[in-house]
């Protein structure tokens, strides 16, 4: 069921502008109190400047004006919020591929997942944790300069199933002159399960991982499986290595894209 609180957010919103005015209200009556109290007790040779005063009060009407300014804008961005939100329930059921190195592992499917190298490479190693931080599989990656797709299979090294969840990628890679590339570009896809907003954002959740609008690359209608014959031919070997994702992930490969059969490391 989609879940979505961008109405809780435009409340929230008008809270804290209703805050505002209350706080107004409350500084103008100490101020008028003040002035009354002030003008009582004038001397009545010497009577004071209604100059100052009155340049209060005006700033006073200034900022009552810009609070409920503030109030109609913060109105209006809860509405967009809300047709936002709303919009995005048609991406539940659909599969989703966003800019993020969080990769969710659902219905005991794989995780798919790209990384694009800006230079050639010497090594490329892509290291899987849990929750916790702890590895959980690493994979041999493509070394060519591009945008490579992979699928992890959802096992450790060890060959037994992980569990559902959100896994963190790190992608590793030593240049040809021995030096660690930096500004490796990582994309996750998964099955959008809910849509949800955090008052700033609408995010969209693969499972227990949220992907926010402004990431989300690409949705596409889910991938139909393919009978298990038993000889597959997806190039797996040792039992247990993953296999690069030949079939795409709804976004079609760019030029220069390489798909990559993955393979454990000697460490695992």
């Amino acid at each position: 069921m989609a879940e979505v609180t961008a109405l809780a957010a435009q409340n929230a919103n008008y809270a804290k502008s209703t805050n505002s005015k209350d706080k107004l209200a409350a500084d103008m009556n100490n101020f008028l109190t003040l002035l009354t109290s002030q003008m009582k007790n004038q001397d009545p040779l010497s009577p004071m400047d209604s100059t100052e005063f009155t340049n209060q009060l005006v700033q006073f009407a200034g900022v009552e004006q810009q609070i409920n300014a503030n109030e109609h804008l913060e109105s209006l961005l809860g509405l967009t919020q809300a047709s936002i939100s709303a919009s995005a329930v048609s991406y539940i059921g659909k599969q989703v591929q966003a800019e993020s190195n969080t990769l969710p592992l659902q219905d005991g499917g794989p995780g798919k997942f790209t990384y694009t190298l800006t230079d050639q490479a010497k090594e490329a190693l892509v290291i899987i944790k849990d929750s916790s931080g702890k590895v959980v599989r690493t994979l041999n990656g493509d070394t060519e300069s591009g945008t490579h797709h992979m699928t992890w299979d959802g096992k450790d090294s060890k060959g037994n199933e992980m569990p559902d969840g959100a896994y963190t990628l790190e992608v590793q890679a030593t240049k040809t002159d021995g030096s660690t590339m930096s500004n490796i570009y990582t994309t996750t896809t998964g099955i959008a399960t809910s849509v949800a907003s955090d008052g700033n954002d609408v995010l969209i959740a693969a499972g227990p991982v949220l992907f926010g609008m402004n990431y989300i690359i690409s949705v596409s209608d889910v991938p139909a499986k393919t009978p298990d014959t038993g000889d597959s031919g997806s190039g797996e070997t040792d039992g247990g290595s993953d296999s690069a994702d030949g079939s795409g992930d709804g976004t079609g490969s760019t030029d220069g894209t390489t798909d990559e059969t993955q393979t454990e490391t000697s460490s695992s």
